[in-house]
């Protein structure tokens, strides 16, 4: 009987043991838990301050805003390997260089030629949102020339 009461005693603490560094593991992970919310948390303020300002941004419309041409890169220099993936990267890069370098040389003409012929067809929200779009792409405008365009297309009853 000493024997099953040593083996069983035995048993209990080897379970006491294992259950105790199992208790360790479950605290530790629930403190790694309540960190990582923590920080998560914290990003997800910064992120959603960030949206509402960029909502403000785009619903006050910004007209200095536009694409910019400084931040398209170069195509890298063909090494003339022959690989048939660093051939079709170098020509998409090619491709998306001058894709990019053209539509900013005559973005703001075609932007202010669009605005030029806008005119209100369906509801003023409608009408709105096209002229920030073009707006947008124009870089030096002034307050009396919002103005103006802003009025132009307007439908008469509207204006």
């Amino acid at each position: 009987m000493d024997k099953v009461n040593n083996l069983l005693n035995s048993y209990r603490d080897k379970l006491t043991e294992r259950n105790d560094t199992l208790e360790a593991m479950v605290m530790a992970l629930k403190e790694e838990t309540m960190v990582t919310t923590k920080a998560l948390n914290t990003r997800i303020e910064e992120l959603e301050g960030e949206l509402a300002l960029c909502q403000v941004i785009v619903e006050n419309g910004v007209p200095s805003v536009a694409l910019n041409c400084k931040f398209i890169l170069k195509p890298k220099e063909f090494t003339e390997t022959r690989s048939a993936y660093d051939v079709d990267n170098f020509l998409w890069r090619t491709e998306n260089y001058f894709r990019h370098h053209g539509r900013c040389e005559f973005t703001e003409k075609e932007a202010r030629a669009k605005l030029r012929w806008l005119t209100q067809w369906g509801t003023v929200e409608e009408y709105v949102r096209e002229f920030k779009k073009f707006m947008l792409q124009i870089l030096d405008v002034t307050e009396k020339e919002v103005l103006l365009a802003s009025n132009n297309g307007l439908k008469p009853w509207v204006k």
